[in-house]
């Protein structure tokens, strides 16, 4: 008898672990969910709330932010590890450099001489006192410099200042 039961009870508990695997069920639901036919009396599922943006990203470059060629950023005489990735507004007065900054790194820039051929900005990167205590965290800041008139195709000159 004691075989008999403890047969059928392995066979249940089988039967039932079988049957759940092969459902694709969350844990702890009874089973897949099915579809109800519902009346034209009940209410309409709730849609989800729509998804906007507010203020800038905090990572790439911003929507309506206009990526400058290569081409027209000279990079040459910045030390390693200095940011050099830009972007314009698209009335072209405002260039916005991104970086990286953290710990006790930090990063500022200014717009130095304006030609009809060139723009040049002067970027600074800070770092701790030899010894000093940082905390270990990056993010991503973007640093917004105006310009007199629009880029156009003036060269971008990146100088450490």
């Amino acid at each position: 008898m004691r075989t008999l039961l403890g047969t059928v009870l392995l066979l249940l508990t089988l039967t039932a672990c079988g049957a759940r695997s092969d459902t694709g069920a969350a844990p702890g639901s009874t089973g897949p969910e099915t579809p109800t036919t519902t009346s034209s009396s009940s209410v309409p599922p709730v849609a989800p709330p729509p998804s906007h943006t507010v203020g800038r990203p905090t990572q790439g470059i911003a929507p309506g932010d206009d990526v400058i060629a290569e081409s027209q950023v000279d990079a040459r005489s910045l030390p390693e590890g200095y940011p050099r990735s830009l972007t314009r507004s698209l009335d072209g007065k405002t260039l916005i450099l991104q970086a990286e900054e953290g710990g006790c790194r930090r990063v500022s820039a200014r717009v130095g001489e304006q030609t009809p051929q060139q723009v040049v900005v002067l970027i600074a990167v800070s770092a701790g006192k030899k010894g000093q205590m940082c905390p270990d965290y990056i993010r991503e800041i973007t640093v917004p410099l105006a310009l007199t008139e629009p880029l156009g195709t003036r060269t971008v000159v990146l100088r450490q200042g």
